[in-house]
């Protein structure tokens, strides 16, 4: 019995990026204990990124029609996936992100991280496209999958809100993302250290849904409030949907001497701003899990977030700053407080290596049924 692991997502490393950076080896190690055969199916774009696809690439199979347009890879998908997994002896298939399965499909476990097509009819440039998108992706993965598995009970909420079936019901399963972070471990490296406490921004410059330009006039708030001279720093890269409006975002904090870009940075670098930041600011409003949140939490940092991000807790659970991101002023004050209180209180959260455990069982659960 042969299980493939889909591992796949566009442009740099960011959040499923890290997540499959951080599963996809203690999940291997799992399945090997339980002598599940496992065979890793790579894009090429995160087989090149991905540190632990490398180090596990006896085997990975690099599947290029991953990266290929939209409608050139749903069509190999449709056409030519079961023939390739007929020819290669696979008999499970584990999708990690951006399912597409079809009912000729073998026996498919597909992983959600979110529900955002459905909450944002315009998330991709137009309705027609988000529509295209979700039916894709979410539908077909609720119709045509064994089982579904979630991030977050937050996801779980969404999810069973829009499509609220008995049926579905049965086929959810929720397993938390890991929150200890192998950011911690790497080595010091030098950053261009800031001369004054800073708030760190991480994540994919998407103006829009990560609510950048409320982050802007939050720290804006906090230097008018406070003697402090605030700095804000953003680290993250863009992906070809959000490039146009984060390069003109990115032009509009040219002129504030406190507000600065460093693009997309390497694990060991991230590491890094995150060991000297004062807080983490997260304030996307649909998020699956967020990934700054727990990073942050792991290295005992406080993480700012929506009081609209329900996921939040399950990432960060008390080391949290809840704020409204629409009332800057008042959110500002409640960012002084806190950070003039020190370090969060530590925060015990699940391990990768818990998480791993959970998605072996159920990929052992459909092995057993199908064997």
């Amino acid at each position: 019995m042969t299980v493939a692991i889909i591992a796949n997502y566009l442009g740099p490393k960011l959040g499923i990026g890290q997540y499959i950076d951080q599963l996809i080896q203690p999940l291997v190690k799992e399945l090997r204990s339980k002598s599940v055969d496992v065979l890793i199916l790579g894009s090429p774009n995160a087989v090149q990124q991905t540190p632990s696809l490398q180090r596990l690439s006896d085997i990975v199979r690099v599947v290029p029609q991953l990266d290929y347009s939209p409608a050139k890879r749903y069509l190999w998908f449709a056409a030519r996936f079961a023939r390739y997994c007929r020819q290669l002896g696979i008999d499970e298939v584990i999708w990690l992100s951006n399912p597409i399965v079809m009912p000729w499909h073998p026996p498919t476990i597909a992983v959600l991280h979110d529900v955002n097509e459905w909450k944002a009819g315009e998330k991709y440039g137009s309705r027609l496209k988000t529509m295209l998108r979700s039916f894709v992706y979410l539908d077909a993965s609720l119709n045509y999958a064994k089982k579904i598995v979630v991030v977050s009970q937050a996801t779980e909420r969404d999810l069973l809100y829009f499509r609220d079936k008995p049926s579905l019901r049965e086929k959810i399963r929720v397993i938390v993302n890991g929150a200890d972070s192998q950011l911690k471990g790497m080595p010091a490296v030098k950053i261009p250290y800031p001369r004054h406490p800073f708030i760190l921004s991480v994540g994919r410059i998407d103006p829009a849904s990560k609510r950048l330009p409320e982050a802007i006039r939050l720290v804006a708030a906090m230097r008018e409030l406070d003697t402090t001279a605030w700095e804000l720093h953003l680290v993250g890269g863009m992906n070809a949907s959000t490039q146009e409006s984060g390069e003109a975002f990115l032009e509009t904090i040219k002129p504030l001497p406190w507000a600065f870009y460093h693009g997309h940075v390497d694990d060991a670098v991230l590491a890094e701003w995150y060991r000297h930041t004062m807080a983490v600011v997260f304030l996307s409003d649909n998020e699956g899990f967020g990934f700054p949140i727990a990073e942050a939490a792991s290295f005992n940092r406080w993480a700012i977030v929506s009081h609209k991000n329900a996921a939040s807790t399950e990432a960060g659970s008390d080391a949290l700053i809840t704020v409204d991101a629409a009332q800057p002023k008042e959110a500002a004050v409640q960012v002084i407080r806190a950070l003039s209180q020190g370090a969060p209180p530590t925060v015990n959260l699940q391990s990768w290596t818990e998480t791993a455990a959970d998605y072996a069982d159920e990929i052992s659960k459909l092995v057993a049924a199908n064997y």
